[in-house]
């Protein structure tokens, strides 16, 4: 059925896990400005219920770094588990919330700007 939206095509109106837009966001930041090649993404996906379903937090340095198409610093939930990337390394971290999650990168960021070491 091209063209047709896979909830109507099913008849239903889409369940409490469906991606909610406006429960969503997509926010990027340019601290030193768009020319300063550094850039903080925060994006997080919400279920129509409220439930957080994904989310990335990156700090992007591409004047610094090209391992990982410039990420510095970041934490996600892609492939089914929580992680941490750093400098093109992998590891994983145990979730408590996603507001601890996003303390401790926003404290990363802060150190980084402030000092170039994560």
């Amino acid at each position: 059925m091209c063209g047709i939206p896979a909830y109507l095509a099913r008849g239903t109106r889409g369940s409490e896990d469906d991606v909610d837009p406006a429960r969503s966001t997509r926010e990027e930041f340019y601290p030193k400005g768009r020319q300063g090649g550094v850039a903080v993404r925060v994006q997080t996906d919400h279920s129509r219920g409220g439930r957080l379903l994904r989310y990335s937090l990156t700090l992007i340095d591409t004047h610094r770094t090209g391992i990982d198409d410039g990420r510095v610093i970041g934490y996600d939930n892609a492939h089914g588990h929580h992680h941490r990337h750093c400098f093109g390394e992998v590891e994983p971290i145990e979730l408590e919330s996603y507001e601890s999650i996003e303390k401790r990168f926003e404290a990363e960021v802060r150190k980084y700007l402030e000092s170039g070491e994560v």
